[in-house]
């Protein structure tokens, strides 16, 4: 197994979520998901471009020729729902690893991808900043210390936030940016409107779950109507006072999606808001 940093060779990899060689084949050999999968990472491989310069960073596992996993973090002051300086954010880390949350990209279980991953990741910015914090949502363990406190993180609270954090040499802890829920539905008349709020920062749950909503969508003709509002800007996020990386409406009513919804669930969504007038 080795360690590569994030650049140009190993973007489309990172921007696959750890999986770019699964789409190493001719585009008319590629599933139509797949396609579609390798649409949203090349979005996502854009904003890694323009996130770069500012700090952003990830680090690549590959075994053979294939990526298998990645870490990937930035500065706090990046984050729009975060407020903090000199530390890092990890964004999101994908490696393949055993239950409770088995990975969907990689069956075969890689014993210390994650570690490797977490270990370069810290080589790379310990000179950089002051410590590390993780947000809840990934790791090894339901709620995270067990793989994480291996390398020296530890849990805190403040302000409501809870996190986990690596320090260095003493630090102020983050704090929540407290967002106000801003956004109004725009009811148009005799139509389904669906209000799609998504950012590049993770493929899946952004523009691939846009180009199923879309495709889904438009299986309705002129009876739906799809706003496309991307919230990668900070400035628009916090106009609407949208707190997540994907949200999604339907006549103005969030919509109850686990994960990237499935076309088949898209179209329950909308027959349902066209029986509701």
């Amino acid at each position: 197994m080795e360690i590569r940093p994030l650049d140009e060779d190993t973007m489309i990899a990172e921007a696959c979520c750890g999986s770019g060689h699964r789409f190493l084949k001719k585009e008319s050999e590629l599933t139509e998901q797949e396609r579609a999968i390798l649409r949203a990472a090349k979005i996502k491989a854009e904003w890694l471009r323009k996130m770069m310069p500012k700090g952003l960073s990830a680090q690549i596992a590959y075994e053979g020729d294939g990526a298998i996993g990645f870490i990937e973090y930035m500065p706090i002051e990046l984050s729009n729902l975060h407020k903090g300086k000199d530390l890092y954010i990890i964004n999101c880390m994908v490696a393949p690893h055993k239950p409770p949350f088995p990975d969907p990209l990689q069956v075969k279980r890689i014993p210390g991808c994650g570690g490797a991953l977490v270990e370069a990741m810290i080589e790379d910015v310990k000179r950089k900043c002051k410590g590390i914090v993780t947000p809840p949502g990934f790791a090894y363990t339901s709620d995270m210390r067990g793989f994480f406190a291996r390398f020296g993180f530890e849990g805190f609270e403040n302000q409501g936030l809870k996190m986990l954090i690596k320090r260095f040499e003493p630090v102020e802890l983050p704090s929540p940016v407290h967002i106000e829920e801003k956004y109004q539905y725009e009811p148009v008349q005799g139509k389904v409107v669906v209000d799609v709020f998504w950012s590049s920062i993770c493929p899946i749950v952004g523009p691939f779950t846009l180009f199923n909503i879309k495709k889904a969508c438009g299986e309705f003709g002129d009876e739906v109507i799809v706003n496309d509002i991307c919230i990668d800007d900070r400035d628009v996020s916090l106009r609407y006072g949208i707190t997540q990386w994907s949200k999604v409406f339907f006549n103005g009513k969030p919509a109850e999606f686990w994960g990237p919804p499935e076309r088949e669930e898209i179209r329950e969504a909308v027959e349902k808001a066209l029986k509701a007038g």
